[in-house]
């Protein structure tokens, strides 16, 4: 059998709603019975409907939403309505001093009138511990997710170094100058990387300067079979909107990766950033020799915005042109944190 063990917070919201209930039970006792009988009663009704609230709450209701105990918690149901009703007819009629009266319909109205006594302190009480669990459940979800990002993240940065390290070897063997500004820039980048690794957003102004260098260094091993468009972006702004880092090195590494450029007809990837969203697209141009890929990139971007902002990125790829767009969020400026 399961017996849950009440919290002290628990303790403490029974102690403090009983001052509540006397201040409108006792009245009528002492009316009825004077204040000594009274003052007993009021002590036998903290003691009985407490005790029965306690193990209502913390010992049937748990088994009963157990299927593993349930038959059993079943069985102690009837055990606790009949001890209900007795300890309420016998026991008030002891402590108050009135004619006690047994039959099996006294029963049963002794059941539903102790019923009505504890009612209130046992909604209360339920309500708490459901509360409790909730706050559990979330604290256990936030947990969860900060492990999945971090998860996620460390994924994203050991992809990002193997690629340019191989670029880097190549570039040392054919033009060691071309290789110190290549390291130059690439050291900017990580430094990004590991600036923001622990951060869930960045400002777009930070994403695009980013993206920026990263174009840098895709232009040297490239050339010009792949060219970057980044249209008129709206004035002003970029500093208050926030994407997750590293998006734009992504989208654009994967365009690289499954389309074939052209220096005659260079493969031409746009950059779009709105008051709202930040979109890379490109035209379709599957690379003749399929590429080994596990699509883990834009899998863990998706899951990475899914669990920061709760919202998905929309991916759109039809026959002649691939588009991923991104949800961009406003920074909240300090009035409006406050």
């Amino acid at each position: 059998m399961l017996l849950t063990r009440p919290s002290r917070s628990d303790v403490l919201t029974a102690a403090a709603y009983w001052p509540v209930a006397a201040a409108v039970i006792l009245p009528t006792y002492v009316a009825q019975f004077g204040w000594a009988r009274a003052g007993a009663g009021m002590l036998y009704t903290v003691l009985l409907d407490s005790a029965a609230v306690f193990a209502l709450v913390f010992g049937l209701l748990p088994n009963l939403l157990t299927p593993r105990y349930r038959g059993r918690a079943l069985g102690l149901v009837v055990v606790f309505l009949l001890a209900s009703g007795l300890l309420y007819g016998g026991g008030y009629a002891l402590v108050l001093n009135t004619p006690l009266h047994w039959s099996p319909m006294a029963l049963v109205k002794n059941i539903i009138r102790h019923a009505f006594s504890y009612g209130m302190l046992a909604v209360l009480l339920t309500g708490k511990r459901y509360f409790d669990v909730q706050q559990r459940l979330t604290l256990l979800q936030k947990v969860q997710a900060e492990s999945e990002l971090r998860n996620l993240r460390a994924q994203l940065d050991p992809h990002f170094l193997f690629n340019n390290l191989n670029v880097l070897r190549g570039l040392i063997r054919q033009d060691p100058a071309e290789a110190e500004e290549y390291l130059t820039h690439f050291a900017a980048l990580y430094r990004f990387l590991i600036r923001h690794k622990d951060d869930d957003f960045v400002s777009l102004a930070e994403e695009l300067r980013f993206a920026d260098e990263y174009v840098y260094l895709l232009r040297h091993r490239f050339g010009a079979a792949y060219a970057f468009r980044q249209p008129l972006l709206p004035p002003g702004g970029l500093a208050r909107q926030l994407v997750v880092p590293g998006t734009l090195q992504l989208l654009l590494e994967n365009a690289i990766k499954h389309n074939a450029g052209d220096e005659d007809d260079p493969l031409v990837v746009t950059i779009e950033a709105t008051a709202g969203t930040l979109t890379v697209r490109h035209p379709r141009r599957p690379k003749l020799t399929p590429v080994d890929s596990t699509g883990t990139g834009l899998a863990n971007l998706r899951e990475r915005y899914q669990l920061l902002t709760g919202q998905a990125i929309r991916v759109e790829s039809t026959g002649s042109e691939f588009v991923v767009t991104v949800p961009v969020l406003a920074a909240l400026t300090p009035a409006a944190a406050c």
